[in-house]
């Protein structure tokens, strides 16, 4: 079969002489140590041994390994274009340096030309020469699916339709559409290697990082990963309902890749309540081999944390991998900046002006992988003076410059980019829009067909087109676009308001806080439209079925009132709801754990519950404790504030008489209830985690000590019994064993190239 075609043309250099490197390191099996510099003597790598490099023979002596690169496609090498290099290699072979010869290009090398090689380098003393071009190379890389794993960005730069078969997925076919582009331009970090190693050995990684810092290039080279080393099916999914409806136990392997779990710009506590719902469901999955990958912004994250479950899920803080930009290596950095450069849309002519600067853009600590891809795009420098102090303030003022861009576009374009923000960032396509969307495009001075246009102008630059196993869409080409552009709403009245009346009230609830209550990114609404806000809240509350979209929409409903009003605005929706606190007192006695308990503490904390309301709250949650279904009444500090000095005096009273039928109690349903499609540790662990609260809250009380130990022995001989004695917290994984490494020291600028 014919080797896989790679355009290796456009790695550049020094990613060339990486690849290669790479190469020969998996070949010979053992480490090659690296030249990678303007004044190597003839020497890019150098490895001393033996090579086995057939059944029949093999080849010892010192090795000496030289790379030659071409940035022109089907080129082919002649002796003339390295005869500098024979010369380095008499030196080299008088010093008793080179034994072995390896020559490796992405150029095409005749059978004349080869010849005329080999004897070239003979005639010098070498005594073994081998020349490997650009079929050799595509050869290695179709071979070995791990050596694209540590390298992917060679899923980038060639056909990728060799990782699949007719059984995959049409998801799994459109996101290498949507990811090849991008692919080519990634360089491999430490990070990516310890997300890697967690997926892995744990089958699930969380990767948190500040905006833009890198966490779905990240999870898209995990994609590819998957396709190919395990011929996963790969799902890239919102909610955790839909994780839920993609669980295959039949299917073999399965990733699947979910971005801002927790919220795309600020948190979602009802995403985080879904999470926790299906905690059990992840754990079986990843434990029956799928693999899955989740991405959130630190800021989001550290507010979810609270709210999670991680008795349940343990990973969520054993496999969190932290990216941290400034943890990059200078290195790292400059590939980073070489590669969007590289392969963007500026001319040569630009990338000749911007190339004394580059070095500077790399090693500045504001840098970040989306400076890379902004300055790699003619559409963020059409204002940019290439000098010194405008090329550092387009790397340290990012969101000031693109707030300009934005600002100066013309307004078709920035009324396709409202469109996408009014449609929560996925505006499907075909693009089909209502009369209240079409008016707030003529107030945008747009129109319907000019929208269009500007869309497809867009794209690539600042709006990508999306496709996904049930549709297309467009989407932002990176979240801070949707960021800069609630900035842009926040500081123009009339603009704000055309975006409230054309915003659907859903997707107003993930974007708006009404009034400041300090949400990170959120749009601030004055207090001047919350009566409108308020009333269209309350049409949407009242106005759905009763259904689990209705309860989805409910906890959502509650999380904006807790997390995202004010107290003038809860003023304001009570009395345009009086109802409401009759629902918070019904959704709570369901499960204080979803989204009625931070609203009906923010309440209570702002004085606005009313009194009888609280009553009926620490009744439901004397009843729970009593009857054995949340033991965490008995210990949790938040739940103890419903309750008066008193009240709680009793209520603890009561439990400290009745603690061992009540843990009794609560463990039986625990039992009676399980079903053996479900993880029976992960079930137990948080009522072992409840046990050791009470433990730790009331060490005092007579035999408590006692009680719990005889419960917790009581669960573990539970779980022995229904897993057969093999239950595990982690799933166990092989793990391939670690390629030799080369290590890379270079003293030539990465950039030299840049401008051919």
């Amino acid at each position: 079969m014919a080797a896989q075609k790679y355009d290796l043309h456009q790695l550049g250099w020094h990613s060339f002489q990486q690849l290669c490197l790479a190469v020969t390191t998996e070949v010979l099996g053992q480490t090659v140590e690296s030249f990678l510099d303007g004044n190597d003597a003839g020497r890019d790598g150098a490895f001393q041994g033996t090579w086995q490099e057939s059944a029949e023979g093999a080849l010892s002596g010192k090795f000496v390994i030289q790379c030659k690169f071409t940035a022109r496609r089907d080129h082919n090498l002649t002796l003339s274009e390295i005869s500098d290099e024979v010369s380095k290699v008499e030196a080299l072979v008088a010093k008793g340096l080179c034994d072995v010869y390896f020559l490796i290009t992405n150029a095409g090398v005749t059978g004349v030309s080869s010849s005329k090689l080999n004897d070239a380098f003979r005639a010098v003393g070498v005594k073994h020469v081998r020349v490997f071009d650009t079929t050799w190379l595509c050869q290695k890389i179709e071979m070995s699916s791990k050596l694209r794993m540590n390298v992917p960005r060679l899923y980038g730069l060639g056909d990728l339709s060799h990782i699949l078969d007719e059984r995959r997925s049409k998801q799994t076919r459109a996101l290498l559409s949507e990811l090849k582009p991008d692919l080519a331009k990634t360089v491999v970090t430490d990070t990516y290697r310890r997300a890697l190693k967690a997926l892995e050995t744990q089958g699930f990684v969380l990767l948190v990082g500040e905006p833009a810092a890198g966490k779905t290039t990240i999870a898209s080279l995990l994609a590819m990963c998957a396709m190919d080393e395990w011929e996963s099916q790969v799902f890239k999914l919102t909610t955790p309902e839909q994780v839920s409806a993609h669980w295959n136990t039949e299917e073999a392997s399965r990733f699947i890749w979910v971005d801002d779990a927790f919220g795309v710009t600020q948190y979602e506590s009802h995403l985080v309540m879904g999470w926790n719902r299906t905690l059990d469901s992840l754990t079986a999955m990843i434990k029956l081999g799928h693999r899955v990958v989740m991405t959130s912004r630190d800021y989001i994250y550290k507010q979810a944390r609270r709210d999670l479950k991680k008795t349940s899920f343990p990973l969520f803080e054993e496999s969190q991998v932290v990216i941290d930009v400034k943890e990059l290596s200078v290195a790292e950095r400059e590939q980073i900046l070489y590669n969007h450069l590289k392969l963007g849309d500026q001319s040569k002519g630009i990338l000749g002006r911007l190339k004394p600067f580059l070095p500077d853009v790399a090693a500045n600590e504001r840098f970040i992988p989306e400076t890379a891809r902004r300055l790699g795009n003619s559409q963020y420098t059409k204002s940019l003076s290439y000098d010194k102090q405008s090329i550092t303030e387009f790397v340290v003022k990012q969101q000031q410059i693109l707030l300009d861009t934005l600002q100066n576009m013309d307004e078709h374009s920035r009324a396709a980019l409202a469109l996408v923000y009014m449609k929560e960032g996925a505006l499907d396509s075909p693009v089909a829009l209502n009369e209240q969307e079409i008016r707030a495009l003529h107030r945008l001075g747009s129109s319907e067909a000019e929208c269009l246009r500007a869309l497809d102008n867009l794209s690539e630059s600042f709006v990508q087109l999306v496709d996904t196993d049930s549709a297309r869409f467009w989407r932002y080409k990176h979240p801070t676009i949707g960021d800069a552009f609630a900035l842009i709403l926040a500081d123009s009245p009339e603009h704000l308001e055309i975006f409230i009346d054309g915003t659907d009230i859903e997707r107003l609830m993930d974007l708006v806080m009404c009034g400041n209550v300090g949400v990170t990114n959120a749009t601030n609404i004055p207090s001047g439209l919350f009566e409108g806000i308020a009333q269209r809240l309350k049409l949407y509350e009242s106005g759905v079925d009763r259904s689990i979209f209705y309860f989805l929409r409910r906890e959502r409903f509650y999380s904006f009132l807790s997390l995202r009003c004010s107290r003038d605005f809860l003023v304001k929706y009570s009395s345009v709801d009086p109802q409401l606190f009759d629902r918070i007192v019904r959704d709570f006695a369901r499960s204080w754990t979803g989204s009625s308990f931070p609203l009906a503490k923010r309440l209570l904390d702002l004085e606005l519950l009313p009194e009888n309301h609280r009553l009926s709250i620490v009744e439901q949650l004397i009843t729970e404790a009593l009857d054995g279904d949340e033991l965490a009444v008995i210990h949790d500090s938040e739940l103890h504030a419903f309750f008066t000095s008193e009240e709680l005096e009793s209520f603890l009273g009561r439990i400290k008489s009745e603690l061992e039928s009540v843990v009794d109690t609560s463990c039986q349903k625990l039992t009676e209830n399980f079903s053996y499609g479900n993880d029976a540790e992960s079930l137990v662990s948080e009522l072992d985690y409840n046990l050791e609260l009470i433990l730790a809250a009331y060490p005092s009380w007579p035999g408590i000590q006692q009680i719990i130990d005889t419960q917790r022995r009581w669960l573990e001989d539970w779980v022995s019994g229904v897993t057969g004695g093999d239950e595990k917290s982690e799933p166990s994984r092989p793990v391939s064993d670690p390629s030799p490494v080369a290590a890379f020291r270079r003293d030539r600028s990465i950039f030299d190239d840049i401008d051919l």
